[in-house]
């Protein structure tokens, strides 16, 4: 085979991969960075697994992880075929493992979320439904503990500062060149929202409808405090939780005392 027939054939191919992804059917790609989340990643995969919104990509990329998080991966995998797994080679940080998903990214819109967090499954079919020629749609999220369903709401003042509660347009982040910063490992979510804002696009905010991404907090994780942290965090859901079984017993007296007339 000649050099220029051999040229043409990686054009020729390299043109139909173009065409698939251009032409892709998928709606959102959904981007989870691992690293050592053993203990919630099942939870965490099979929320997206779950979602009743099916065309969905599931991109997980582990951050050499020295747990059995790349095990538990693969074995997902296996499972359902929208799944791809990303090993890397050295630990690189959250911002070069979500860069890395939103290159090999297939879907119309990107999302991310975080390997020891939950989401109701009906999220990312809510945040798709207002789509229509916005650039980011955001969701709502609420606060947990990883041992608790309880939650804290979360009142929504001014521009979020996070990803997993939002959806981006993959052709504005494309064509805008926008990514997560490299060079940190801390707020490098709120430095790329910021950068997203740079270029105005277009943003819808759902209305809150009881479909959150649930924010569960843990000691040790990247983002969080500590134990003093985590202690605070318990007793304000306790808190709900006691103030939730006043109003169930007040309402039940209500009941029986309405029947007794």
């Amino acid at each position: 085979m000649s050099i220029l027939k051999y040229l043409l054939l990686i054009i020729a191919y390299s043109y139909q991969l173009l065409q698939v992804k251009c032409s892709s059917s998928i709606k959102i790609s959904v981007i989870i960075p691992v690293y050592n989340s053993e203990d919630f990643l099942s939870r965490s995969v099979q929320a997206i697994m779950n979602q009743t919104l099916k065309d969905l990509e599931i991109i997980c990329i582990d951050d050499a992880s020295t747990d059995r998080s790349l095990q538990i991966l693969n074995e997902f995998k296996e499972k359902d075929s929208r799944i791809k797994v990303i090993s890397m080679k050295e630990n690189k940080g959250p911002s070069i493992c979500r860069n890395t998903g939103i290159n090999v990214a297939n879907g119309e819109y990107v999302g991310f979320m975080d390997s020891d967090d939950d989401v109701d499954y009906r999220f990312y079919e809510n945040l798709y439904n207002y789509t229509a020629n916005n650039d980011m749609i955001v969701g709502n999220y609420v606060k947990s503990i990883n041992d608790s369903d309880d939650y804290i709401p979360n009142r929504r003042f001014g521009k979020t500062v996070f990803v997993w509660d939002t959806i981006f347009r993959r052709k504005f982040l494309d064509d805008n060149n926008l990514r997560f910063p490299t060079n940190i490992r801390y707020a490098e979510d709120k430095i790329f929202r910021e950068n997203c804002y740079k270029y105005q696009p277009k943003i819808f905010k759902t209305p809150d409808e009881g479909i959150y991404y649930y924010y569960k907090q843990r000691e040790g994780s990247l983002c969080n405090r500590g134990k003093r942290y985590m202690k605070h965090m318990t007793r304000r859901i306790n808190r709900i939780i006691k103030k939730r079984n006043q109003h169930k017993r007040r309402n039940i007296a209500e009941i029986k005392e309405y029947s007794m007339i």
